[in-house]
């Protein structure tokens, strides 16, 4: 498969570090609601979460002229998107029950 010669990668690239930014500002948030409830398990596994975001926006995602991805590189950066995402929701989710339980 020959690789897209035109602006596809860079698009794909910016909309995996638009996710990664989302799910900064997201962990973040679940972070100072559950220093506020509380929770220090949770705020933890936010700072955690926001550790591992930040390290794979500086190291992974391509940036500049190396945004010409190819297929192998392509799947592992979904996965670790993926899982980043899923943990984000699982700490929401811990977040919320928190706050149910705490009211």
């Amino acid at each position: 498969m020959t690789p897209d010669p035109g602006l596809q990668p860079q698009r794909t690239a910016l909309a995996w570090q638009r996710t990664g930014l989302s799910v900064l500002a997201t962990s973040a948030a679940i972070g100072f609601a559950a220093y506020r409830l509380g929770a220090p398990v949770l705020a933890l596994g936010a700072l955690v979460n926001s550790l591992v975001v930040g390290y794979l926006g500086i190291r992974h995602f391509p940036k500049g002229s190396a945004r010409a991805c190819s297929v192998d590189d392509t799947w592992p950066t979904l996965l670790r998107t993926a899982s980043v995402v899923a943990f984000t929701a699982v700490l929401g989710a811990g977040v919320s029950v928190a706050g149910m339980l705490h009211t």
